[in-house]
């Protein structure tokens, strides 16, 4: 049997182990392959790439092995160390055996490395081609591994097989194909070719496209010139970094341990800017060791209740409704563990009050809790709403950072908000099931992808705190500016003229879109999936709303517990697998590696995919 793996990221290696484990119960030959134009590791976590970028997961809560918390078919598996445990343990003389361009980075990394901090997404490659490179010291007598650096550019089915097409235009048969590509690009939009051709046609004008913030060349953003980075999410504190630590300059404490920022003369003056005009939320200092937080009111139990009582029907109000409940009660019992706050109540009172209200608010306020300590969710989505005209937004920009800096180093657990906000990452599977339950219709479905997710995605997806450290003493330094919401680009002469709803006004030459493409099937730049696409094995998910109209997510479709990819007609794809990333929308929520001890769906769905091949 040839099995051929479309991606070296985390997804595709913690399969690879599965696949291994299975193939040890047969005496076929299996013939395991994995392809990737990046090094193991893929395109997100390529050990190549600049050290500068952070991934936003602690070190302890990463795991490439399978645990005994993901129950499997395979006779064996292969057990082995977290992250974190591979650093301490086998890290640096690995990193010194091997000639990795970031050798002497990864060394300094793995001196300072800590559980509960972030290390650089080019180090978890290096664990990952460490993983790799265990796994080949224990193949089975019947399993061929191996894996080439080309790009799989075709897929074609023949009957029971498929014909596989790579970039050097050899072609080969395989019985089983998985896809676990990742983010892809895709084709620009018609502002975006806009501003492209406009670049292409003025010297003096650079735009650089939606792309990994590791392949973006920013060489060519002139030192003291201005320059708008549009998009305040992840991929946003990426090019910070490099716009600024990538040019020679430092950061450093001050007594107070506030961070400041030492220029080297070589950066340029960075504006910065969205729709929403605010950043992620940081994440909390991490408390967390295994288990995560055990929510009282948003069950599975309790969801399943409510649709029971509904027809079998649970709008995304009532969904929310309950996760607030969830949200507040964890606010409530992180603030009142303050003990320099003399509270007007017996703790006990106050909490059994709580489960028992529909409106923790207004009981809170009922219980003497000062305002400024109530969950007021204006304030956290829209704290731009009460900032007067005559406020200075960047003055507001520092004291909104300070607030979130203070607030995170709290903790993930304690805090006030840090810990009610990092309960989302504990509770993904009850989300999961939410909407895995057929409890939405397409009208409530929208409803949530469009409410839910950029709720999700503000506080609890957010950078380590360090970078909104970083952010606010680059705000001091004068070299980032942060343009109030609604930025809005348009091109007048042969310049860029960027303009935000609190009227400033800049002309800058230089324009990078900070984040990452929108996903589309439909779009893909990706030659693989647009060929797919186009053979009709892959197909995009579309719903239908109650008015008869239609609208698409973008994800590919496949069946969600043997991850089979479904075709155009609605059937599925024998022998053809896609996870991961492609599928969101249709899938929720998966821009994740793998975390140890907590059943994780990336480790379950390698459990399903393998079982499935070899059932």
């Amino acid at each position: 049997m040839k099995i051929v793996l479309v991606g070296a990221g985390p997804r595709n290696l913690t399969l690879l182990e599965r696949l291994m484990s299975y193939a040890k119960g047969i005496t076929e030959p299996v013939d395991i392959t994995l392809y990737d134009n990046f090094p193991i590791g893929g395109r997100v976590w390529n050990p190549d790439q600049d050290p500068t970028f952070l991934m936003n997961t602690v070190t302890r809560q990463l795991t490439l092995f399978p645990d005994p918390s993901v129950p499997n078919h395979a006779a064996t598996a292969t057990y082995g160390p977290n992250f974190y445990e591979w650093a301490i343990t086998y890290g640096k003389e690995y990193v010194q055996r091997r000639q990795f361009i970031n050798k002497e980075h990864f060394l300094d990394e793995i001196a300072r490395i800590n559980p509960n901090r972030f290390t650089s997404r080019a180090l978890f490659g290096a664990y990952g081609q460490w993983f790799y490179e265990r796994l080949g010291t224990q193949v089975p007598g019947n399993v061929i591994l191996s894996y080439e650096r080309k790009q799989v550019i075709d897929v074609k089915q023949q009957e029971t097989q498929y014909t596989v097409v790579l970039d050097d235009d050899t072609s080969f048969i395989a019985d089983k194909v998985i896809l676990a590509t990742g983010m892809t690009d895709s084709i620009l939009s018609s502002e975006q070719q806009a501003f492209s051709e406009a670049a292409t046609a003025n010297q003096n004008m650079l735009y650089i496209q939606p792309t990994h913030p590791a392949e973006a060349k920013l060489d060519d953003i002139p030192a003291r010139q201005k320059v708008v980075l549009r998009g305040l999410g992840l991929s946003f504190f990426d090019y910070l970094a490099k716009l600024t630590i990538g040019r020679g300059g430092r950061f450093a404490r001050d007594n107070n341990s506030i961070l400041y920022y030492l220029p080297s003369g070589k950066e340029p003056h960075i504006i910065a800017g969205s729709r929403r005009g605010l950043p992620l939320h940081a994440r909390g200092i991490n408390q967390k060791v295994k288990a995560g937080y055990k929510p009282t009111f948003f069950t599975n139990k309790n969801l399943d209740k409510l649709a029971a009582e509904n027809n079998g029907q649970l709008s995304y109000d009532a969904f929310f409704k309950l996760l607030q409940k969830e949200l507040e009660y964890k606010h409530y019992r992180n603030t009142i563990n303050d003990f320099g706050i003399t509270w007007p109540f017996n703790a006990d009172h106050f909490m059994d009050a709580l489960v028992e209200s529909d409106d923790l608010n207004t009981t809170a306020r009922q219980f003497g809790v000062a305002e400024e300590y109530i969950m007021d969710w204006q304030r956290i989505l829209n704290p731009v709403a009460d900032v007067p005209d005559e406020v200075e937004y960047s003055d507001f920009m520092m004291n909104y950072l300070t607030w979130d800096i203070n607030d995170a180093y709290k903790g993930n657990d304690d805090a006030p908000y840090a810990g009610s906000f990092d309960m989302l990452r504990d509770i993904r599977s009850i989300i999961r099931h939410y909407l895995d339950a057929g409890y939405l219709n397409a009208d409530e479905y929208e409803k949530f992808l469009q409410h839910f997710n950029p709720f999700n995605s503000l506080i609890s997806v957010g950078p380590p705190i360090l970078r909104i450290e970083q952010m606010r003493a680059l705000i001091e330094a004068g070299l980032l500016t942060v343009a109030g919401p609604g930025l809005k680009v348009d091109i007048q002469d042969t310049h860029y003229v960027v303009t935000d709803s609190r009227h400033n006004r800049w002309t800058v030459d230089s324009l990078v879109e900070a984040h990452l493409s929108a996903l589309s099937l439909t779009n893909t730049n990706n030659p693989l999936l647009a060929n797919l696409r186009d053979h009709g094995l892959l197909s995009e998910a579309t719903y239908t709303r109650s008015n008869g109209t239609t609208y698409s997510v973008g994800g590919t479709r496949m069946n969600k517990d043997t991850l089979t990819a479904i075709d155009t007609h609605d059937q599925e794809v024998p022998g053809l697998f896609i996870w991961g990333v492609p599928t969101e929308g249709w899938s929720w929520f998966t821009t994740f590696s793998p975390r140890p001890n907590i059943s994780d769906k990336n480790l379950i769905d390698a459990e399903n995919i393998a079982h499935t091949i070899f059932d």
